[in-house]
């Protein structure tokens, strides 16, 4: 290696001027040889720099980070050689950048930053159901430095709704804000699927169908009396025959309740109408009260022998003015409970006797 004109060998390491011209004498260490020029440019070695738009965001928010004190620039986290990059970020990141300068030399050392990412705003919140009259508690959940904002004014953390609708609330945690929502719709009521009447021991069970509420299970409780009084047990005794009641089914603890029509129907198998006063007829003008009460009375070859209406709910054993026979004749009728809307089908037999 020369010197402005003069030779040095075998020199690893030279501390030269930035412009300087050396020449570099390659061999191969036989009789080959070259020279090169070279020209020593020298910079000072850059010192990288990085900053954040922002230090502290919310999850997916994103950030603008800028690096200084180079040309070009590595970084640690993301490909190309720009000054900027825009990331996204869920979670708590660290990023690092080396300047480089105009002439290719790198900082000794990364700038590093790091970005925190805070807690997401979470809550329990969920659709619930709630029958009319009841009331329910929302509850948007508990986080460190929580806040809230319902769309019914109420800054707490839980709210009482006592109508159906759509409830928001704003979680603000002092960096971050998140909307959660709740549908408060009407919850199913229970309702009879059958009823069992026992005439001969004046006892009825009710059978009830009690579909969950907010994905839970809950006790049914059962009334007759309009509600006055309340029992567990789905059994009523000492009831009157033909008589209608109203049954009332209910949630315990809530307002949902479902109703149903009964009629302690008592039917007489045997007339005998020989006007002695005693079972002489098939007397069913307490069905004819009902909305839509039919019926005929059939003889075995399913004739029919007489019809109900409510004009003529009395049948004496009669076609025509005259006596039928004595025989086995089945009967059939229906009608409407007037509240629960339902339609009730009754068939049966009943034995004619008479003595003429």
């Amino acid at each position: 290696m020369a010197q402005n004109g003069n030779y040095i060998q075998n020199i690893l390491n030279y501390n030269g001027t930035d412009g300087q011209i050396l020449y570099v004498v390659v061999s191969n260490g036989g009789f080959c040889s070259k020279m090169i020029e070279l020209t020593l440019q020298k910079e000072t070695t850059p010192k990288a720099g990085i900053k954040s738009s922002r230090i502290k965001i919310c999850p997916g928010e994103t950030v603008t980070l800028t690096a200084d004190g180079g040309v070009t620039y590595q970084w640690g986290n993301f490909p190309g050689t720009g000054n900027t990059q825009t990331v996204t970020l869920y979670q708590t990141t660290t990023f690092t950048v080396y300047a480089v300068g105009t002439k290719g030399c790198r900082s000794l050392n990364p700038a590093s930053i790091t970005v925190e990412v805070t807690p997401e705003i979470t809550s329990p919140l969920k659709d619930v159901e709630m029958c009319l009259g009841d009331r329910i508690t929302l509850d948007a959940g508990a986080g460190p430095n929580y806040k809230y904002l319902w769309s019914t004014g109420a800054t707490t953390q839980t709210i009482t709704a006592d109508s159906w609708g759509i409830y928001t609330v704003e979680v603000d945690n002092g960096f971050c804000k998140k909307i959660f929502t709740a549908k408060v719709g009407g919850a199913a009521t229970p309702f009879v699927t059958a009823v069992q009447y026992e005439s001969a021991k004046k006892t009825v069970t009710i059978i009830a169908e009690n579909p969950m509420m907010n994905n839970t299970p809950s006790t049914l409780e059962y009334s007759l009396d309009n509600g006055i009084t309340w029992q567990q047990s789905n059994i009523f005794t000492n009831l009157l025959d033909n008589t209608n009641y109203t049954i009332l089914i209910r949630r315990v603890g809530t307002h949902c309740v479902g109703t149903f029509d009964f009629y302690t129907l008592q039917i007489n198998n045997i007339i005998t109408p020989n006007n002695d006063g005693v079972n002489d007829v098939l007397d069913l003008t307490a069905l004819g009260e009902f909305k839509n009460f039919t019926g005929s009375i059939f003889d075995r070859y399913g004739v029919e022998m007489f019809r109900f209406s409510k004009e003529k709910p009395v049948w004496d054993g009669t076609v025509g003015g005259k006596k039928l026979p004595t025989a086995t004749y089945w009967y059939k009728f229906n009608f409407e409970y007037p509240k629960s809307k339902a339609q009730m089908n009754w068939s049966g037999w009943i034995m004619l006797k008479n003595r003429e």
